[in-house]
């Protein structure tokens, strides 16, 4: 297995800032990423769904939506498209196909009482919680770069960034937090 290096460790500094009080969002980094990417054949959709609920135990995933499960969760991305996070599955051939993205993004917890204010200052997502609830995911894009967004819970958001513009968009992030007062912690 390959050894991954963070592509944000150069600016990942745990610590709060820009004081010690009063902070109101909380950045740590998911290392060890295990994505999943699973395409359904176009006449198999129904067919991978059953798949999902035999094998995970997950029952149909709407669109732009997740479950989470045990240590791991399902998202459907697009129609025909899912990521798993946490674990991967053997696809049967002739339901789809599935692609290993666990090197091509950099995930990012986002979480405190200003979490979505942060985020809305970037993204141009409706991410009040009547319109964007727990387990809610989007396809969206900070400063050109197309991100994934999921809502874990009521103020805790998880960010995928192409690694390659990771570096970028954290330094985006830090700056735009330290108005709220932030920490970053190790994961």
């Amino acid at each position: 297995m390959l050894n991954r290096n963070s592509a944000i460790i150069e600016k990942y500094k745990i610590g709060k800032y820009p004081f010690e009080d009063n902070i109101e969002i909380i950045f740590s980094e998911n290392r060890n990423l295990i994505i999943q990417q699973i395409a359904a054949w176009p006449d198999e959709i129904l067919n991978l769904e059953k798949f999902f609920s035999d094998q995970l135990g997950v029952q149909q995933v709407d669109f732009n939506r997740g479950e989470i499960f045990k240590n791991n969760s399902l998202w459907r991305m697009e129609p025909s498209k899912w990521w798993l996070l946490g674990s991967t599955i053997e696809v049967p051939e002739n339901l789809g196909t599935s692609l290993d993205l666990s090197h091509a993004f950099t995930s990012i917890t986002i979480d405190g009482e200003k979490s979505d204010i942060l985020l809305n200052r970037h993204l141009p997502v409706d991410l009040r919680l009547d319109n964007f609830p727990t387990n809610s995911s989007a396809s969206s894009a900070i400063h050109h770069v197309s991100v994934k967004l999921f809502r874990i819970n009521k103020k805790e958001f998880r960010l995928f960034i192409p690694r390659g513009f990771a570096l970028s968009i954290w330094e985006i992030l830090l700056e735009s937090a330290s108005q709220f007062g932030y920490e970053i912690k190790d994961n």
